[in-house]
């Protein structure tokens, strides 16, 4: 390499380790404040973490959380989650990733999203659920639809369209037999929210191979879509 290649090549490596010592400096706050349930705490550490590192989407999430679900900021919360809805539409790269994250902050069917502000949290629903199935279609060969697609399906079985959350559930049941010889906890890993998604839609007890899993109790209740 030539001596501008081989500098470059070391600025590099230096600015990701300052980056990475950065992250771990705001990390060895946060996680000790997650642990301790100090919802403030948390957040002073994530905002610190932002004024270093604007770009962090894996801090811009952690505040959007801390925000809407644990202090319950819709304020502060909601206009940032817009941004970040807005950002990770934009973005070029890993957009569907991006997208699915943001996207499982508002419909996380594990969470309880009734203190959302709900005509909102339906109109970046929308745009979200659409963006992720133009990039990688349900027919389409793109990868991690069994991660990307159960808050999709969220979205659609809360706005009352059951069968195309159940259809978009098979398929990325599907996607997890395509992965191919993986351990079984990893495949049950994968499997169990998409199963349990499934039994909560259909009111009835949803089996993969060997893996059967029934509805729960409290399944959420299906909504009607706000539109703006």
């Amino acid at each position: 390499r030539s001596s501008y290649e081989a500098k470059a090549a070391d600025a590099k490596r230096i600015a990701r380790n300052q980056r990475a010592a950065r992250e771990q400096s705001i990390y060895a706050k946060l996680r000790p404040a997650m642990q301790a349930e100090d919802w403030t705490a948390a957040l002073l550490a994530i905002e610190e973490g932002l004024a270093l590192m604007p770009d962090c989407h894996d801090f811009r999430l952690t505040r959007a959380n801390l925000l809407l679900h644990k202090l319950r900021d819709m304020q502060t919360g909601m206009p940032l989650m817009r941004k970040l809805v807005e950002d990770a539409i934009d973005k070029t790269s890993e957009a569907v990733s991006w997208m699915a994250l943001a996207l499982n902050q508002l419909f996380d069917p594990t969470m309880d999203n009734s203190h959302l502000p709900r005509a909102e949290r339906f109109a970046m629903g929308n745009e979200l659920s659409e963006q992720i199935l133009t990039l990688n279609p349900p027919q389409g060969e793109g990868p991690f639809k069994y991660r990307r697609y159960l808050p999709v399906a969220q979205y659609y079985y809360e706005s009352g369209n059951k069968d195309r959350a159940i259809e978009l559930i098979e398929v990325a049941l599907k996607s997890v037999d395509r992965l191919g010889p993986i351990p079984d906890h990893a495949k049950q890993y994968y499997l169990t929210p998409l199963l349990q998604a499934l039994a909560n839609y259909t009111g009835e007890p949803a089996c993969h191979a060997d893996l059967c899993v029934a509805p729960q109790n409290k399944a959420p209740e299906t909504q009607n879509a706000v539109t703006s």
